[in-house]
């Protein structure tokens, strides 16, 4: 073969195997280019089952937030009254602003004229504008009325205008801390708007908005609306116009006297209802909170209810008895006035310290801590607001040596203006303690009564009889002891003054005093209950008496003026709650229990009653020293009251009575007879009475001592 055809040869060769390599390339591109097509295509469907079946409702809200939003309806929230139907706090309506971030077309637009209107850098609101991951922020929230011209008209794409409802006062912030405060979400921050936040709130609604294809934004009409359910409306124990009587006449007594603040509580005290109630706080302290069940303080002589309950309730006293002041100091503790002796009435109505600790250790530590327990110190009256304290009462174990000594007179516990107002109203209802309460009613927002609230009796602390006693004793104070101040014309008022130093850097203060009068009336048939407790007077006086019983008085007299007390006489709802003039003279058990009583008095009382009853003994300047049922003439059941001449404290070295038998008589009815006489006595022993000096029938010589003997060795 030439050469030439050898070449040719390897030049063809050379060309099929080429053409076969460039074939085989081009299988293997075609093969992997399907691969990654198939892969992709595989990819594909995959992603799309993700988001039509497994993610579907993922990008369908995705999709609606594109052109579709969701506004919530605010309701109205409740009204709050008070009894009269006096709406103390409502609202109106005020325009605020929201916008959809993801349906405003021109944020900047919207930044700036909304900065033009209300003044703000458009950086605070592009902010807004440009948040992520929500459909619906706030631009403004209840708009100043300035600017409602100004954005009477105002449309823009995204932006809505919305109603909201705001809360306002309608009396100028009267029993604003009693009613409380709401944040701008209208949720309860403090009084009544927090404790019944869940009532008062009510219910949102919503409508839903979408955007058509020119951007407006429109109700969907496929979609439900569901309208918001406005919030109950409550009815308060309060009396709008006692409560202004209350607010006007502390402001004035805290300026008069350059304090530090003070609070007063009007209570109803046959039902528990807050009246009026009101603090002041100069001291700058927050102003949401009800202070008068918050703030703890030492009560001083207000507290001397307790050893005067307690002692008259043991029978170890009666007024007339002598106690030993020893010239008025006593372990430290001094009295204002000086006296070597004074009778238990006197003790009272002067607020001898030293005489109260005579009494109080005579009662002893449990004795005093029961009753103490009894008239609600140390627990929660269980008053309807938020923040209640319990205060702080030791138990006998928690006694130092002088504690009782202290506690007797207001020491060494901690007290809430409420336990102290009722206490007092406690006395006032005749021992019995109520609930204090300041919901009246809750009622639906078209009228339907949801709940009622009831007067709800505690306890029974003391006997009416104790409790008639008690009453006698505060009238004194205020007839001739340290309460004078607190009188008023024609009408009798019952009340103790009280005066203790306040602890400041952990030491009592000689210039720092809490100075309170707690009073009620009319004392014949008490109705209010007034507690003034003025904190750190600073304009020359400071006593209880000088300080608080003023301002007690112009109140007190005001109200009378106002209401006449006719109102408040008895409770409203008599089915629920009954109270007639005959279970006001009963002991514990519901028996008739006259002893004690002035015999022109028990009369009276018997002949409202129409009880049958024959008096032995004297009917002028006497008291009733012993009862007994007897049978008549004709069968029927009498009442016999045996009756002493009355020996009182100013009258006692001139008039003489006769020495009663008092042979097997328990001692407590002993003590009793011996405290209706007003005389001097020496006991020995307890148990029944078996042997007395001098005789039954005896004239009794002025100043004269009784001894009583009893069976058994004496316990006191």
């Amino acid at each position: 073969m030439s050469r030439w055809a050898a070449f040719a040869a390897r030049e063809v060769n050379m060309r099929e195997r080429t053409g076969s390599n460039i074939k085989a390339n081009i299988d293997r591109r075609i093969t992997i280019f399907m691969a990654v097509f198939a892969l992709m295509f595989i990819v594909i469907l995959y992603k799309l089952f993700t988001i039509q079946v497994i993610e579907t409702g993922k990008y369908r809200l995705a999709a609606k937030k594109q052109y579709e939003s969701k506004i919530l309806l605010k309701p109205s929230r409740g009204i709050v009254f008070d009894r009269k139907m006096n709406s103390l706090v409502s609202n109106i309506n005020m325009y605020s602003f929201a916008a959809d971030p993801n349906m405003v077309d021109n944020k900047d637009s919207v930044a700036q004229i909304f900065s033009g209107i209300f003044g703000k850098d458009k950086s605070y609101y592009l902010d807004k504008l440009n948040t992520r991951n929500t459909s619906f922020i706030w631009l403004e929230r209840r708009i100043d009325p300035k600017f409602e011209m100004q954005v009477k008209d105002l449309n823009l794409t995204g932006v809505i205008k919305l109603n909201e409802p705001n809360r306002v006062f309608n009396y100028d912030k009267l029993s604003s801390r009693i009613v409380g405060l709401t944040n701008i979400d209208n949720t309860g921050l403090s009084g009544i708007e927090l404790e019944l936040n869940d009532m008062l709130s009510g219910r949102d609604g919503y409508v839903v908005m979408q955007k058509d294809g020119l951007g407006r934004k429109r109700p969907a009409v496929e979609f439900p609306r569901q309208e918001p359910i406005d919030g109950n409306n409550v009815i308060l124990t309060i009396d709008m116009n006692i409560q202004k009587i209350v607010e006007e006449e502390l402001e004035a007594g805290v300026e008069a006297n350059n304090s530090l603040g003070g609070k007063v509580i009007v209570m109803n005290v046959k039902t528990g209802e807050i009246l009026a109630m009101n603090s002041i706080s100069l001291d700058g302290s927050s102003q949401d909170r009800i202070t008068e069940i918050t703030d703890l303080y030492e009560p001083g002589s207000t507290f001397k209810i307790v050893t005067a309950a307690a002692s008259l309730e043991e029978s170890l006293l009666g007024k007339y008895d002598v106690v030993n002041t020893y010239g008025g100091e006593y372990m430290n503790i001094k009295d204002a006035h000086k006296f070597s002796s004074l009778t238990f009435q006197q003790v009272i109505e002067q607020s001898s310290n030293v005489g109260t600790i005579q009494i109080a250790n005579r009662l002893g530590r449990e004795r005093f801590y029961k009753y103490a327990r009894d008239f609600g110190f140390g627990i929660t009256a269980g008053l309807d607001l938020p923040g209640e304290m319990k205060g702080r009462l030791k138990k006998p174990v928690e006694f130092s040596p002088v504690t009782l000594n202290y506690m007797a007179i207001g020491y060494e516990v901690l007290v809430t203006s409420l336990q102290m107002a009722n206490a007092y109203s406690c006395v006032a209802n005749g021992g019995m303690m109520m609930k204090p309460f300041v919901i009246k009613k809750i009622l639906a927002p078209d009228g339907t009564l949801i709940k009622e609230y009831q007067p709800t009796e505690i306890r029974n602390v003391i006997s009416k009889n104790t409790a008639k006693i008690l009453t006698e004793l505060f009238v004194g104070v205020v007839e001739r002891g340290t309460g004078q101040d607190a009188k008023i014309e024609n009408i009798k008022i019952a009340g103790k003054t009280g005066t203790s130093q306040k602890m400041v850097e952990g030491k009592y203060s000689k210039s720092k005093y809490t100075s309170s009068f707690i009073g009620y009336f009319p004392a014949e048939n008490p109705q209010m209950v007034v507690a003034v407790i003025i904190d750190a007077p600073a304009a020359g006086e400071y006593y209880g008496g000088k300080v608080s019983a003023p301002i007690f008085r112009k109140i007190a007299e005001r109200i009378i003026n106002l209401t006449g007390l006719h109102e408040y006489s008895q409770p409203e709802n008599t089915a629920n709650y009954v109270m007639t003039s005959a279970t006001l003279n009963t002991d514990d058990k519901g028996s008739l229990n006259l002893v004690n009583f002035d015999i022109s008095d028990a009369i009276k009382f018997l002949d409202e009653n129409q009880i049958p009853y024959e008096v032995s003994g004297s009917r002028k300047n006497a008291v009733v020293i012993s009862q007994e049922q007897v049978i008549g003439e004709k069968g029927e059941k009498i009442l016999k009251l045996v009756t002493s001449q009355a020996i009182n404290h100013e009258s006692s070295k001139e008039n003489l009575t006769k020495m009663p038998d008092l042979k097997g008589l328990s001692l407590r009815k002993c003590l009793k007879i011996l405290s209706g006489l007003g005389v001097e006595y020496k006991l020995s022993g307890s148990g029944k009475v078996y042997s007395q000096s001098p005789d039954a029938g005896t004239l009794l010589a002025k100043n004269q001592t009784i001894v009583i003997n009893c069976e058994s060795p004496s316990k006191f």
